[in-house]
């Protein structure tokens, strides 16, 4: 019998310059000669973990920016999925891309091989802001690509948009989010800057030269978000994405239900029957590595019966539609209401949870501190 679905995730580690914000395992500076030695390893290591009877419903190429690969080496690894697993034929198949990269022809050569759905890196409309976070793009760029990939017939597209920002201010956040709405793309996902230890934006700020947003501006900038986005026809179903209805993102439900996903690419995490596996970080070591073993697995740990459950309670939390507490029973044995009496009760006490009958989700205000809830399922 097929085994149950799952979704597969592809890293390209390569930029053509690292944003100061990204903590991302990516890198700039790699020449073509170690990216073609890069896809090699990559279709070697999809070939060697190979499950033929495997069905996926999502495939999503991630980054680094997926697109400083020519568009047939991109599909040359796509390929690679498909003889290997069960790709669904109606299957969801994402990249993320530079709106700098995007031509018709690059585009459409994406389309053609089986790329369904595509997500640019905007992040702003403000050219001042987009050299301040270190974007090789600008505003018209973003424009532009949009309405080539709708040309080379993409018409599931999503724009990354981040608030929070250097000297940005609610104001600059209204221009991007009228910017974004007046494309008509049938998704979002809009983030708040979060600044990483080990970032350029991290040591800018500990010299004091980072000059951000208060916290109450952040949070109005969300508020805004939330309205803004509403009124336009769409809905928010997770803490940072919209959709209009049918265009929600299937792969990234994936990660938020705690369910099962392949990894392959240089630092690619796995996720298969309650064991998370990690590959090798560096590009060059990540294809020696591959070259000389068939796989890159460095790290390897079974999640604990607790571990999982406080997981699949964490991520859960950030779906608007919350946490199936049946579904929870069912798979972990025990009712989430008993396992986690005391924070559910402290958390509805305080106004950031609200439960139904079978579900548990965060409250509007509960929304806004979704970090500090979420913690609480760690503990």
């Amino acid at each position: 019998m097929t085994q149950p679905t799952v979704g597969v995730y592809v890293h390209i580690p390569f930029c053509v310059k690292k944003c100061g914000y990204c903590d991302f395992n990516a890198y700039s500076g790699y020449r073509d000669a170690t990216k073609a030695r890069y896809v090699d390893a990559l279709c070697r290591e999809i070939e060697g973990r190979s499950e033929a009877r495997t069905r996926v419903a999502t495939v999503f190429f991630g980054g680094g920016t997926p697109t400083t690969l020519a568009a047939g080496d991109l599909a040359r690894v796509l390929d690679t999925v498909r003889r290997s697993f069960a790709v669904d034929p109606e299957a969801e198949i994402s990249l993320e891309a530079n709106p700098s990269d995007a031509t018709l022809a690059y585009l459409s050569c994406l389309r053609g091989s089986g790329f369904n759905r595509i997500s640019f890196g905007v992040q702003t409309f403000d050219d001042r802001l987009l050299k301040t976070i270190d974007r090789v793009h600008n505003a018209e760029d973003a424009r532009q690509a949009v309405a080539l990939a709708k040309q080379a017939g993409f018409d599931n597209l999503s724009i990354d948009l981040m608030f929070g920002l250097p000297r940005q201010t609610l104001a600059d956040w209204d221009r991007s989010l009228e910017a974004a709405f007046a494309l008509v793309v049938p998704h979002l996902s809009m983030y708040g800057l979060i600044v990483e230890e080990g970032t350029a934006f991290w040591a800018r700020r500990e010299r004091g030269k980072l000059s951000l947003p208060s916290e109450k501006t952040e949070a109005a900038m969300f508020g805004h978000a939330l309205e803004r986005a509403a009124a336009a026809g769409y809905h928010r179903y997770e803490v940072s994405n919209y959709a209009l209805p049918g265009f929600e993102s299937r792969h990234n439900q994936i990660y938020w239900r705690n369910e099962d996903y392949f990894g392959f690419g240089a630092g690619a995490a796995s996720y298969r029957g309650g064991i998370r596996s990690m590959n090798e970080r560096l590009p060059g070591r990540y294809a020696d590595t591959v070259a000389e073993h068939g796989t890159a697995t460095v790290e390897r740990e079974a999640l604990t019966p607790e571990e999982a459950m406080g997981e699949t309670m964490m991520v859960g939390l950030r779906l608007a539609e919350g946490i199936d507490l049946l579904a929870f029973e069912r798979r972990f044995g025990v009712r989430a209401e008993d396992r986690y009496a005391p924070q559910i009760a402290d958390l509805r006490q305080a106004g950031l949870l609200e439960q139904s009958s079978d579900r548990l989700s965060l409250t509007q205000r509960g929304l806004f501190l979704a970090s500090e809830v979420m913690i609480r399922f760690l503990a």
